[in-house]
């Protein structure tokens, strides 16, 4: 399965001085760390306009340049809404909103507003955006080392993280010049021998679009060879070392996406209610607009990259990916384990990575990406709240729409797989023909080239399923294919594994609050600091109390009260392919039993306490 993580547009802004907008004589021992923040800011705005002129993109720089500022910005926020900072006007700023079709529609789209609250907020979503769009650079990285092994790159774009590095390029290389939108029937017009063939004498190498993923292999063992059932899979062209490789990597980018959840849940539940305590702010666009009409202090008076329901919806996406890459992880140790024992069947060979083989079960599979698809469902209908649709940037919204149906698909072809394995060969065929009409109808119409693209490999494969597997149906087991309705019946509910990695946030970097937090136990005691940050992990889904709170890894608490979880150095969100057994569920989350957690705490508590 492919993930499909949204490439977000990185925001620009424009030059500041804050110097302008305190009075000197009042603030006369601040004048250093207000001239700090303009040089630190101005920093980051070179590093924005660099990454939006060039072709390849430094993520890291920019990060490093949003992490470098946050602590000036949060200073400033402090003093100002203390009062310690003496203001002779509003702070304004100016910021590119990538998230607005107001900003998809003029030539200038950047938005002022009289707030230091939208400075530190708009700060805070690039640091998200970009630890997004690291993730997603992780999980296409994957996704191109296996077209490449299976030599069929008609179906990928380079580059990422521009928010228009996915277009282009074309869905008709990818399925061929006539693979899809000219059938009917059962088979939607299409065969084995019309995918991607189509376009492939005409198009060049680019455009050789029948990869050998799709063919038999000339190297199957004699029994393989014997056995109809046999599909390609993407392990058989890649090595143990190579899949190692894209396991961390698949790892990395769920961690990543997890702690962009912590920035985006920062910015909702602490920033936006700040600001709307504050003050009453206006928000004026560059340019005269409608925008300029609306009452002040409301929050629909903001533009919506600021607003609750759509920083919200950030949250759920990010969960969303967070919780593909580790099933993604666990559908590849799947496929290989599928492979190698297939491959050493009647041969005492085991050799593969991980040491031994483990097979997440197909079901367990699908409950899991159902829960991707309920993230989606949420994150929609939080875009759905916001009170006029059309300011929301349309590309934006079909994605999120579109990943709902994308990740309800890829859940139906586990569920048809599941029920290959226990030989149900109607009720395969009906899972995998419903989701190969969903990956066609997404490929050919959607508006999310990111999306389209995905969907078109998806497809491919699962049409050569449905297209095996009806060959055995009709000849050998004549069960019954059940109706879509049927089908839907059957659907699970969705399982969820990951949660949010809590962002600790800077301490302010001058002024009364950075004094205040030096005794603190945020703050002061460097010893329970080291501890903290030794503890805090990969976030898995655990019970447990910090400060008398409930509490789950990743989310750890300001102090070492109650059981703290260590963190999964090798694997996010607990290695699926361990076989998360049905007994340890509570409700719809996957927990950790207690025996390990107080085994992992100790282990880890005594290594940090050693490290002092």
């Amino acid at each position: 399965m492919a993930t499909i993580g949204y490439p977000y547009t990185l925001p620009t802004t424009a030059n500041v001085s804050f110097q302008e907008y305190f009075a000197p004589n009042a603030n006369a021992q601040y004048q250093r760390p207000l001239s700090d923040a303009t040089a630190f800011r101005g920093r980051l705005r070179t590093a924005l306009k660099e990454h939006k002129h060039s072709d390849r993109h430094d993520f890291l720089n920019i990060q490093k340049a949003v992490e470098d500022y946050l602590p000036l910005v949060f200073g400033l926020v402090a003093g100002i809404e203390s009062t310690e900072l003496q203001l002779t006007s509003d702070v304004e700023t100016t910021w590119r909103c990538t998230m607005s079709n107001v900003a998809l529609s003029i030539k200038m789209p950047r938005i002022k507003n009289k707030s230091i609250h939208y400075e530190a907020i708009f700060t805070l979503l690039t640091l998200g955006y970009v630890l997004m769009d690291r993730a997603n650079e992780l999980s296409f990285t994957v996704q191109h080392k296996i077209l490449i092994a299976i030599g069929d790159l008609s179906t990928y774009v380079g580059g990422y993280g521009d928010g228009t590095s996915m277009k282009g390029a074309g869905l008709a290389s990818s399925l061929g010049n006539s693979t899809i939108g000219d059938g009917g029937g059962h088979d939607h017009g299409l065969n084995s021998t019309s995918i991607g063939s189509g376009g492939a004498t005409k198009q060049g190498g680019v455009a050789n679009a029948t990869s050998r993923l799709f063919k038999k292999s000339s190297n199957t063992s004699s029994k393989a060879a014997k056995n109809s059932n046999t599909i390609g899979e993407f392990t058989d062209y890649l090595n143990d070392e190579n899949l190692a490789g894209m396991d961390q990597q698949l790892t990395a980018a769920a961690d990543l996406y997890c702690r962009a959840a912590g920035v985006f849940e920062y910015v909702v539940q602490e920033m936006i209610p700040r600001w709307n305590e504050f003050k009453p702010v206006v928000a004026v666009p560059v340019k005269d607009s409608s925008a300029s009409n609306k009452k002040a202090g409301s929050e629909t008076s903001r533009p919506v990259d600021v607003q609750t329901s759509v920083v919200s919806a950030h949250i759920r996406l990010a969960l969303a990916e967070a919780h593909a890459c580790t099933v993604r992880k666990a559908s590849i140790k799947a496929a290989r384990a599928s492979a190698i024992k297939l491959s050493t069947s009647g041969s005492g060979t085991t050799a593969h990575y991980g040491g031994a083989i483990s097979k997440t079960s197909y079901g367990l599979l699908a409950k899991l990406t159902v829960g991707v698809k309920e993230e989606y469902e949420r994150a929609y209908g939080l875009l759905k709240a916001v009170k006029d649709q059309n300011e929301i940037s349309t590309e934006f919204r079909t994605h999120v729409k579109d990943g709902k149906f994308y990740y309800e698909a890829l859940a139906q072809v586990l569920l048809g797989m599941d029920a290959y394995e226990a030989q149900q060969y109607g009720k395969a065929i009906g899972f995998l023909t419903v989701a190969r009409a969903t990956f066609q109808a997404l490929a050919k119409s959607s508006k999310s080239h990111t999306i389209a693209q995905s969907a078109a490999f998806e497809y491919r494969r699962t049409n050569e399923r449905v297209i095996a597997f009806q060959k055995i149906n009709d000849s050998v087991t004549f069960e019954k294919v059940p109706s879509a309705a049927e089908l839907l019946g059957l659907m699970p509910s969705g399982r969820e594994l990951l949660l949010v990695k809590r962002y600790q946030a800077p301490k302010p970097s001058f002024g009364a609050a950075a004094a205040a937090r030096e005794g603190s136990a945020d703050g002061g005691d460097d010893g329970v600091n080291k501890i903290t940050y030794a503890l805090e992990g990969a976030p898995i889904t655990a019970t447990g109390t910090t400060g008398g709170s409930t509490a789950s890894a990743g989310v750890v608490g300001p102090t070492l009260t109650g059981a703290l979880i260590a963190p999964v150095a090798t694997s996010v969100g607990a290695d699926v392919g361990t076989e998360v057994e049905e007994g340890k569920s509570s409700g719809s989350k996957t927990v950790v039993s207690a025996d390990l957690t107080v085994a992992v705490v100790t282990a880890a508590a005594a290594a940090a306490a050693a490290a002092l």
